[in-house]
């Protein structure tokens, strides 16, 4: 059922590829959706915690800010089918989370992270394609509501912490790398107000999506901490 859906969301970016309709690509996610709702009834709770659902989230949310802010549908398809043909060889397990994590405020910490962080790569992204083309897609909505997820994240994250270890803001890596990346997002969402600045927002935007990664990923395999569990 996972690969059927994976290949016939691939079949439908393949033919907006060739075909430049948006409509094709509009219903590219429909499959992807429908895997994760199975995925998640199965566990019970969002599976977050694996790679295949990872990046099926991040394909899911790049797919769905590119049909928002219509960048190129060529473009845009031919990015989402780099982004898709992995998931046809990543295995697709279930992780069974410990009960102190098992929790709605840790489930809600770690989805609303997820949709930040593919929101903000997506903005970077997008900013790419601006920079390359003539093309000029709003970016600074799609990082808005990344900014928006992750505030709630780094909210809820904060509120379960405190109640799991006595610790509202433990000071390692992730946390901080999370702090910064937060304080970032939320100086270059207002470059748009100010005349000088405004013309490095999609510059700002790609270096943004840089330090998302480092976050995500550097953080873990690089400087470890409580996160890393």
């Amino acid at each position: 059922m996972e690969k059927i859906s994976v290949i016939t969301c691939l079949l439908l970016l393949l033919s907006s590829l060739l075909s430049g309709r948006r409509f094709l690509q509009a219903l590219s996610p429909i499959p992807l959706i429908a895997v994760l709702s199975l995925r998640t009834l199965k566990a019970g709770y969002p599976p977050l915690f694996d790679p295949f659902d990872s990046i099926l989230l991040f394909l899911l949310t790049f797919l769905v800010a590119s049909l928002l802010v219509r960048v190129n549908v060529r473009v845009s398809s031919a990015l989402s089918l780099a982004l898709a043909i992995p998931l046809l060889f990543v295995r697709s397990s279930f992780h069974l989370l410990p009960p102190i994590i098992r929790t709605p405020l840790f489930i809600v910490h770690v989805s609303t992270a997820m949709l930040g962080y593919a929101l903000f790569v997506s903005a970077s992204i997008v900013s790419i394609i601006n920079l390359l083309s003539d093309q000029r897609s709003d970016v600074r909505k799609v990082a808005l509501w990344g900014l928006v997820l992750f505030s709630v994240s780094l909210t809820v994250g904060g509120i379960w912490a405190f109640l799991a270890w006595a610790d509202l803001f433990p000071f390692e890596p992730k946390s901080l790398f999370s702090l910064l990346t937060w304080v970032y997002f939320a100086l270059t969402v207002h470059f748009r107000f100010d005349g000088k600045l405004k013309r490095w927002e999609d510059a700002a935007f790609v270096l943004g999506g840089f330090l998302v990664l480092f976050t995500f990923l550097g953080v873990n395999y690089l400087l470890r901490g409580t996160h890393a569990f």
